[in-house]
């Protein structure tokens, strides 16, 4: 039973270790910050700017209306994300 379960245990582990090793490339070659909700948390704790996009308030609508605008492409296309 150990025979059929190391080799099990060594593929997931590798497949583990690839995807954060992948992961981190991606994230240095790209040099952005992770995506996500500009400000949600933040502003319901009191702060004003979001410190993803830069302190810069407008900035944060545009990049929400540029996801709406993607959003809506990809409803016409039929397409979900």
């Amino acid at each position: 039973m150990f025979t059929q379960l190391l080799p099990m245990l060594a593929i997931t582990f590798t497949v583990f270790v690839l995807f954060f090793v992948f992961m981190g490339i991606g994230y240095m070659v790209k040099k952005k910050p992770l995506k996500g909700s500009c400000g949600g948390v933040a502003k319901l704790m009191g702060d004003d700017h979001c410190s993803f996009c830069g302190n810069d308030p407008n900035k944060c609508d545009s990049l929400i209306a540029e996801q709406q605008e993607t959003a809506l492409k990809a409803a016409q296309l039929g397409k979900s994300i």
